[in-house]
């Protein structure tokens, strides 16, 4: 047998041997390989949907903000009118505060106006009450020697009330002689009223309830022939003009006490003398006043 044979035998087998090892060795890399390309694939895939994901998100992102910056468009804008109105506002604001200032101002000239005006009217009235106090107390100094029973002083709805009692001036029954303390009496009382010449008198005759003691006379004439009586005293004998005085009877219609009793009767058996300053002289007086601007 040939030497060689064997050993292109062995040759055989190990090339064979070789052949089956490198085969395994190229499946197995095949299949590693093929895993890996499995896995990159895979990896592939997982990123570009990773990439369209971010992608969707990026356009989303975009549209979120094109839509805020649209909004911040619209409040901007809303802010400047917001800003605008507040300037008319307060434009507005201060006009009205400017014409409200002089409004109040003239409101203020005008009270003060009215004020020196009810100022003026207070102090005529004043005056007027001063100059009333003051014919009043010439009155009670003069007749200051008499009875209080005989007469009476009173400032009474801005006028002065003399009241001489019917014994003072007359007998009991009579209506045109003066007693001569009634004379003087009335002498004494022209000088107060010639010291205020400014003054008017009305002269009214009163008398209780009791039947006129003249069937051709009731209460009513004999009051008024009595008020005559003195007036006529005081123009013709005292100098009063005639023009500053009235005479007038109220009969038993004007009492000064009640007539149930006889001290009351007696009280009403008068002659007043309402001495008062000519009210269209104080009227002229205030409407001066009222009219100033």
């Amino acid at each position: 047998m040939n030497k060689k044979l064997p050993t292109l035998y062995l040759m055989g087998i190990v090339i064979l041997l070789n052949s089956c090892v490198s085969n395994k060795k190229v499946g197995a890399l095949t299949a590693n390989y093929q895993s890996e390309i499995g896995q990159l694939n895979e990896q592939l895939r997982s990123s570009r949907d990773e990439l369209s994901r971010m992608q969707t998100q990026i356009s989303e992102r975009k549209g979120a903000n094109d839509a805020l910056l649209l909004s911040q468009d619209k409040y901007l804008k809303r802010i400047g009118e917001l800003e605008d109105e507040i300037d008319a506002i307060h434009s507005k604001a201060t006009n009205q505060q400017t014409s409200l200032g002089d409004a109040i101002s003239q409101r203020e000239k005008k009270i003060s106006g009215l004020e020196q005006q009810l100022s003026g009217v207070r102090d005529a009235l004043k005056q007027h009450t001063a100059d009333n106090e003051q014919i009043a107390q010439m009155l009670r100094d003069s007749f200051a020697n008499l009875s209080a029973a005989q007469y009476s002083i009173a400032i009474e709805d801005g006028q002065v009330v003399l009241a001489f009692n019917e014994s003072l001036l007359f007998r009991n029954v009579a209506t045109n002689k003066i007693e001569p303390l009634g004379l003087v009496s009335l002498a004494v009382l022209a000088r107060v009223l010639n010291a205020n010449p400014r003054t008017f008198i009305q002269v009214v005759g009163h008398c209780d309830n009791l039947p006129a003691s003249r069937k051709s006379q009731d209460s009513w004439d004999f009051t008024a022939l009595r008020a005559a009586a003195v007036v006529r005293n005081l123009v013709n004998t005292q100098e009063i003009l005639p023009n500053r005085i009235v005479a007038g009877g109220k009969g038993e219609f004007g009492p000064a006490a009640s007539n149930e009793t006889s001290e009351g009767q007696s009280r009403n058996r008068r002659v007043e003398f309402n001495i008062f300053f000519q009210s269209e002289q104080f009227i002229k007086q205030v409407k001066q006043l009222t009219d100033r601007k």
